[in-house]
C-alpha cells in the first residue's frame, strides 16, 4: 500500500481549508447582516455602483381651471465604491501533522476566518456608521448612556421621519456601556420593559424596541468624541460584497507548506452625507 504523503495529501488540502475558514468567517458576521446590501448588483464587475437617490416631493393644492405645476427633477444619487480588499495569508508547515491535530488545524482556520470578518465588521462600525456625525448625541458622563439620552437620540430618528420600530433598527454599545445598561432596571427586568418574556439574565433585553448587541468596534476608553453606542436603521447604510470571502491555497514542495490566503472585496458608505440629519444614525460620544 501507497503512503500517504505530505505531497500527495496537499490535493485534498484546499477544500478543507477553504470550507473551514469560510465557515468562521460566517460564524463571526453581525453587522453585515443588518445593511442595505446590494452584493448583487456589483457581481458582474465594476468599481463603483450608482445608487439613484429619489427626493421626497411635497404634493401641491390643485385649483379649479388652472393647469397643473411640473416640478423640476432633483434627484441625486449614493456612489458606493469598491475599494476595501482585505486578506489574511498564512504558510504551514507540515501540514499533514496540522490535519492529524483537530484542535490546532481548527485554531488556524478560526484565526483567519474571524480575520476576514472582522475586517468587515470594523470597517462598517468605523469607517461607515461611526462617521455620521449629523445626530451626534453627547454623553453627560463618559459610558453612561441613560434612559433619557436615549430617548433624546430616538427623537433624532423621529425627526427626520425614521420608524425605530420597524426591526430594522438596532443599538450597538460598548463593553462599558452595555455594562451600565445592564444596571438599569427597565431594561433588565420585564416588569419595567412590559413584556412577557420573563426576567432577563445577564443580558439586556430590547432597549425601546431595539436589540442591542455589545461590541469592541465601539470604544469604552473614555477618550473625548468617542464613539461609545450607536442607533442605526439598515436603510442608512449601503454595504456591497463583491467577492464573497474566498480561500486558495497551495502547496510548496520546496517549504514543504502549504500556502493559504483568504480575501475579500466590498465597500460600503452612507446613504446619506456624514453630517446630514436625515441619516438613520445616531452615535452618542463621550465627553
Amino acid at each position: 500500500m501507497a503512503n500517504v504523503t505530505v505531497t500527495t495529501g496537499a490535493n485534498f488540502i484546499p477544500e478543507l481549508w477553504s470550507s473551514a475558514i469560510l465557515d468562521y468567517a460566517e460564524r463571526a458576521f453581525s453587522l453585515r447582516d443588518k445593511v442595505s446590501d446590494f452584493s448583487s448588483m456589483v457581481a458582474g464587475g465594476g468599481d463603483t455602483l450608482h445608487i439613484p437617490k429619489v427626493t421626497e416631493e411635497t404634493a401641491a393644492a390643485k385649483s379649479a381651471d388652472t393647469a397643473v405645476t411640473y416640478s423640476a427633477n432633483t434627484d441625486g444619487k449614493i456612489d458606493l465604491s469598491i475599494d476595501q480588499h482585505h486578506y489574511e495569508a498564512k504558510r504551514i508547515e507540515d501540514i499533514v501533522m496540522v490535519q492529524e491535530s483537530a484542535d490546532l488545524f481548527n485554531m488556524y482556520t478560526r484565526s483567519m476566518g474571524y480575520a476576514i470578518a472582522k475586517k468587515v465588521e470594523n470597517y462598517l462600525a468605523v469607517s461607515v456608521i461611526q462617521a455620521a456625525t449629523g445626530n451626534d448625541t453627547a454623553l453627560s458622563t463618559d459610558n453612561q448612556l441613560t434612559a433619557a439620552l436615549l430617548r433624546s437620540g430616538l427623537v433624532k430618528l423621529l425627526d427626520a421621519g425614521h420608524d425605530y420600530t420597524d426591526g430594522n433598527t438596532w443599538l450597538y454599545a460598548s463593553p462599558e456601556v452595555y455594562s451600565y445598561l445592564l444596571g438599569l432596571d427597565e431594561f433588565v427586568h420585564f416588569d419595567k420593559r412590559g413584556d412577557e418574556a420573563g426576567q432577563v439574565k445577564g443580558k439586556v433585553g430590547d432597549v425601546y424596541g431595539m436589540p442591542v448587541i455589545v461590541s469592541n468596534d465601539w470604544d469604552d476608553d473614555g477618550g473625548t468624541g468617542d464613539e461609545t453606542a450607536s442607533i442605526f436603521k439598515r436603510e442608512a447604510i449601503y454595504f456591497a460584497m463583491q467577492m464573497q470571502p474566498r480561500v486558495q491555497s497551495s502547496y510548496d514542495i520546496d517549504y514543504l507548506a502549504t500556502s493559504v490566503v483568504a480575501d475579500v472585496l466590498f465597500g460600503s458608505t452612507l446613504s446619506h452625507g456624514a453630517s446630514s440629519t436625515s441619516c438613520g444614525v445616531v452615535n452618542f460620544t463621550n465627553p
